[in-house]
């Protein structure tokens, strides 16, 4: 759950190796219509979540939210606690693991992808240009600097694998209502019994701050970050920027999900 399904495409197949993975795009982006009567809000979209794991009859699941699909993740953890209407959750969310992603709004501008909101079709050469500068701002500049054919690579595969669905999605009162979020004071209700959680930010994250993964870790019972070292489940280090798995070798993500699963 990021900006689009497609984003998953190297690490997905990697993970599938051992366990059923499902990805899917939020309503309105990607591969997935809405209607332009829909309210589409972070508390909308965390119940399209559920109603999407009840549709599957899972009955436990575990949940990898990365950047806006992180903060959907939390929205449908606290769905029992939101008031005045609590809504139960039919299954068991077992673990979790938040990348690159946050618990509050974040109020300065400089941070964030810097799309600017339009409902305007944009033309082939505009939303090059576009795509070019968010996944740009996705990795750190030393990256750039050293993964110059891999970014090329990429940014290719993303311009012709993305319908314009995705951007025409980011108008600007749907940008405002999905910053209209406010659920922070209610993760301190999650059970660390029932749900591990596990937290990845990289420290050179150009797009969201990482000191919103240290408040994730005030606010979320028993959860805890990601370990530095040279054993499974462990990362080389923290200087990777907000598209993660792009650091290291897809193997040092496989384990640390998989550790982290079997707690």
């Amino acid at each position: 759950m990021s900006a689009t399904r497609h984003d998953w495409r190297a690490l997905a197949p990697c993970l599938a190796q051992s366990r059923p993975v499902l990805v899917y795009d939020h309503r309105g982006i990607g591969d997935s219509t809405y209607s332009s009567t829909d309210e589409i809000t972070m508390e909308s979209l965390a119940r399209d979540l559920l109603l999407l794991i009840v549709h599957l009859g899972w009955p436990e699941v575990a949940i990898c939210g990365w950047s806006m699909g992180g903060v959907v993740v939390q929205q449908m953890l606290v769905l029992p606690f939101n008031t005045p209407h609590p809504t139960p959750l039919p299954f068991r969310v077992t673990h979790v693991i938040l990348v690159g992603t946050r618990s509050t709004v974040l109020r300065n501008p400089q941070h964030g992808l810097q799309i600017r909101p339009t409902n305007v079709p944009r033309t082939p050469a505009e939303r090059k240009a576009l795509i070019r500068l968010t996944l740009q701002a996705t990795f750190d500049p030393s990256w750039l600097h050293e993964n110059s054919a891999r970014f090329d690579k990429i940014l290719h595969e993303t311009v012709h694998g993305r319908c314009e669905t995705t951007y025409l999605f980011c108008g600007e009162g749907l940008t405002l209502q999905l910053q209209a979020f406010e659920f922070a004071d209610l993760l301190p209700n999650l059970s660390s019994r029932n749900t591990k959680v596990l937290i990845i930010h990289g420290s050179q994250d150009q797009v969201i701050p990482f000191r919103c993964a240290q408040e994730m870790l005030q606010r979320i019972p028993g959860a805890h970050f990601v370990e530095t070292g040279n054993k499974p489940g462990q990362v080389p280090h923290l200087a990777f920027g907000h598209q993660w798995f792009e650091y290291f070798d897809l193997g040092v993500w496989h384990n640390v999900v998989d550790m982290h699963l079997w707690k």
